[in-house]
């Protein structure tokens, strides 16, 4: 199941600045694509018209085939999963009942919980490492515990795309790592497809097979990673001097301002 992009456009209230300018791409399954640019580059944007919290001025946008209009809201939440950069910190719900919402698009009204649900749920959690906050307060967590809470539930959502906006950005090191791991991991087992906003070139380098590369609503570069993180493009987006060496077969890209360029 494709997501393409065709040719959108999107001008908040129909008028003035676009934030995204005739952007095409097609998002195959089987990738871990990486979604970049600087910030207010449309990334964020982009992800809610699949979603359908958006449309777009011009142009279309399709997930398998269709609008993402053209679903109800059950119907695209069983296609698309989605982390968000932040959690509603004022969420009153506990982390067992945040991760066990992913199974509301497949109950009908007033079903429970049955056990196939209870395993998916207790999976996710433990694979994210929050099995033990399951009774804790989903508002009491730090905001990385927060956030490995909702990539649990995307993942306990059972969806065959998976969308993220900064996942890593509240994570540490280790967190980071072990995530984008298991992600790679269902990606090359033919469980997910996923398409994750990312700012670090090296976790891109490593983890992600695709990028798409954003500026101004535009896009600048797209294709297989290595044909997008080139350090000439890099610079001209980020306004950025970027070193990269190699080593064992693996890049390494060192950004540093323009005026402490090293020789």
């Amino acid at each position: 199941m494709n997501i393409e992009v065709k040719h959108i456009s999107y001008h908040p209230n129909g008028a003035g600045r676009s934030i995204l300018q005739d952007v095409c791409a097609n998002f195959a399954p089987g990738h871990l694509t990486a979604l970049l640019g600087p910030n207010g580059s449309g990334k964020t944007t982009l992800l809610r018209h699949f979603l359908s919290q958006l449309q777009p001025t011009e142009g279309r946008i399709e997930v398998g085939g269709k609008s993402p209009q053209d679903y109800s809201a059950k119907e695209l939440a069983k296609i698309l999963s989605w982390v968000p950069q932040q959690g509603n910190e004022s969420s009153a719900f506990t982390v067992e009942d945040m991760v066990s919402m992913a199974r509301y698009p497949y109950k009908k009204a007033f079903d429970a919980e049955n056990e196939e649900d209870r395993q998916i749920v207790a999976q996710a959690m433990e694979e994210l490492e929050v099995a033990e906050l399951r009774t804790r307060m989903f508002s009491s967590l730090s905001g990385g515990e927060r956030q490995r809470v909702l990539i649990a539930r995307a993942l306990a959502q059972s969806t065959p795309w998976v969308l993220m906006d900064e996942p890593t950005s509240n994570l540490d090191v280790r967190h980071q790592i072990e995530m984008l791991e298991l992600l790679r991991q269902k990606v090359d087992a033919g469980r997910i497809s996923a398409v994750v906003v990312m700012h670090d070139f090296n976790l891109v380098e490593r983890y992600c097979d695709r990028a798409v590369l954003l500026q101004a609503g535009e896009v600048v570069s797209k294709g297989a990673t290595s044909e997008v993180l080139v350090p000439e493009v890099l610079e001209r987006v980020y306004g950025v001097h970027v070193e990269v060496l190699e080593k064992s077969g693996q890049r390494f890209f060192f950004p540093t301002s323009k005026g402490n360029t090293t020789s």
